[in-house]
């Protein structure tokens, strides 16, 4: 494991090395040689701009504060072998102008700041529970390319929705996206894919007004029929699908493709997110070209962002050990292959 981890730890140097003050190291694996094995450690060391590297583990980093402007920088939520948990990261004060990319989050990621953050980027993240924007909320937030259950909450009340001049993109999502700052959101190119309530969107203060989200492909796979429309909500150029014996009601909007199958790459039938299904479009999908602008629908717009299937950090060199000789006679030859891919 430490072989496979030193390649890759090379590569995020000289990615980085003129882009911010430190890289830090992080591993808890049993007989680890990075600079902290204890991930809160080695974040209350760092200094603002430091980007911290947390190698893949078995064990949970567990529960996390952040309190500076950091990049936390996880191996991935789905690679088959290598995974860097966490249990819940909290931004709390002064810890605007922060990314956190490549985690799988066993429970949530909230802020817990009685001043609005400001600059937050959460991408590449697979986040089991909801991601909430509570007490002060965030101002400027990117949220793409990750797994997640819930954006926000349904409620108006909710401190769960302070989050403005927010864009919500290239993401599969399983529940929900609650929202009251409708003007200053934007909800595009992601996939909702069984969504457990009726409503993929929620505006929770639909009588100030509405929200159009765009290029989202929305799909069920249930024997019963839904109905995907909520107040204050409207959708353009998006397409719903029933994988099961099922239906869904006409999306309210325009330019909608109402029931008309996506056409993926691959769709093992499972409701869940699965890296086994290839949420690419074949060709002769329906939504290839479809979405506004002309673009496709779905998380695989053409945008310089591109989705990854094992929440790999986009720019960041992944090198993978995926066979070594066991053992070998002094001086005989060690077989290795490597696999690399440059995101």
């Amino acid at each position: 494991m430490k072989t496979k981890l030193s390649f890759l730890v090379t590569a995020l140097l000289f990615a980085y090395q003129v882009k911010a003050q430190n890289t830090i190291t992080v591993d808890n694996s049993v007989g680890a040689n990075a600079q902290y094995s204890d991930l809160q450690s080695a974040i209350s060391a760092a200094s603002n701009g430091d980007i911290i590297y947390v190698h893949p583990s078995e064990i949970n980093y567990g529960i996390i504060t952040i309190d500076k402007s950091l990049t936390l920088v996880g191996f991935g939520h789905s690679d088959p072998d290598s995974k860097t948990f966490v249990n819940d990261i909290i931004l709390a004060e002064n810890s605007s102008n922060t990314k956190i990319s490549g985690f799988y989050v066993t429970d949530d990621i909230y802020i817990n700041s009685s001043n609005m953050l400001s600059n937050i980027i959460i991408e590449n993240n697979l986040i089991v529970s909801y991601l909430g924007f509570d007490n002060g909320g965030v101002n400027n937030v990117i949220i793409r390319g990750n797994v997640i259950n819930q954006i926000g909450n349904t409620s108006s009340s909710s401190t769960q929705n302070n989050y403005t001049n927010a864009i919500i993109s290239n993401n599969m999502i399983s529940n929900y996206v609650g929202l009251k700052n409708h003007q200053s959101i934007t909800i595009k190119n992601n996939i909702f894919y069984t969504p457990s309530s009726s409503y993929p969107i929620y505006n929770a203060d639909s009588g100030a007004g509405t929200i159009t989200a765009q290029n989202n492909i929305i799909y069920y796979n249930v024997t019963s029929t839904y109905n995907p429309d909520a107040d204050g909500v409207l959708y353009e150029n998006c397409l719903t699908y029933n994988f099961g014996s099922g239906s869904v009601a006409p999306l309210i909007g325009s330019n909608n493709l109402d029931n008309q199958n996506p056409l993926f790459v691959s769709y093992d039938g499972v409701t869940n997110y699965s890296t086994v299904n290839d949420y690419n479009l074949q060709a002769g999908s329906p939504a290839i070209g479809t979405g506004v602008g002309g673009i496709d629908m779905g998380i695989y717009d053409g945008s310089s962002f591109t989705f990854n299937n094992l929440g790999y950090t986009n720019g960041i060199p992944t090198v993978k050990i995926t066979n070594i000789t066991d053992r070998i006679a002094p001086g005989a030859t060690l077989s290795v292959t490597i696999n690399t891919n440059a995101n």
